[in-house]
């Protein structure tokens, strides 16, 4: 088990993780994740 360093996909805050826990989208919060969301989904209806 070892602890990488990745960048939170919405803001780029740097997040520590277990490497076998990692996404290919990560996210340092639930707010973050929730305004990514809605930010893509505004993306997609235009």
């Amino acid at each position: 088990m070892e602890i990488i360093k990745v960048k939170c996909t919405n803001c780029h805050t740097e997040i520590y993780i277990q490497n076998n826990h990692v996404r290919e989208k990560m996210f340092c919060t639930l707010g973050c994740m929730n305004s990514y969301k809605s930010q893509s989904q505004k993306t997609e209806s235009n």
